[in-house]
């Protein structure tokens, strides 16, 4: 393994830093539902996995990416999930560490579901979580108009999608 996951908050502060940056490229401008690049108040919480359940992906002392998930442990839901990846040609790293950061969620944590959306604006992304749930696991549950703002004002409908533990250990055991 070529990779650690790591409680995000054991890297606040270069983790701060990074998510600040990559706020000022555009790819990035639908990372946040409000439109803002915020990482106070999401950093303060992380320690705390009764309300987050937030990791960085470190491959050669680096931070390459980050998993942003509020937990509802009473529901035992993620909702809401959201992912920044800093370093682009430690892609295949990062997609390693979401399955096995999954398999942390539904075998260890015991998640019952786990939800995100998409602005449908963010082509890349969008196309990414279609291809996604075609190929392994999770749906499409619906649309919502008007659903965020990138940074720049735009707004965008987004896309809801859902990956239940049910869902999840069928395509773990095909």
């Amino acid at each position: 393994m070529s990779y650690s996951i790591e409680p995000a908050f054991t890297v606040k502060n270069e983790l701060s830093r990074l998510i600040i940056k990559a706020g000022t490229e555009p790819e990035n401008k639908w990372f946040f539902t409000d439109g803002l690049f915020s990482s106070e108040t999401q950093l303060d919480l992380c320690g705390n996995t009764a309300n987050c359940e937030n990791f960085v992906v470190i491959c050669d002392s680096h931070i390459v990416a980050y998993f942003e998930a509020p937990w509802n442990k009473f529901l035992k839901t993620i909702n809401g999930f959201r992912f920044i990846l800093f370093d682009k040609s430690k892609t295949i790293d990062a997609t390693k560490a979401f399955f096995q950061y999954l398999d942390y969620l539904f075998v260890i944590r015991g998640a019952k579901s786990f939800f995100w959306i998409v602005a449908e604006k963010n082509i890349h992304a969008f196309r990414l979580y279609e291809k996604f749930i075609k190929k392994y696991c999770g749906h499409r549950i619906g649309k919502k108009h008007y659903g965020q703002m990138g940074y720049d004002g735009e707004i965008s409908d987004v896309y809801l999608y859902e990956l239940t533990q049910e869902d999840y250990f069928n395509w773990k055991n095909k």
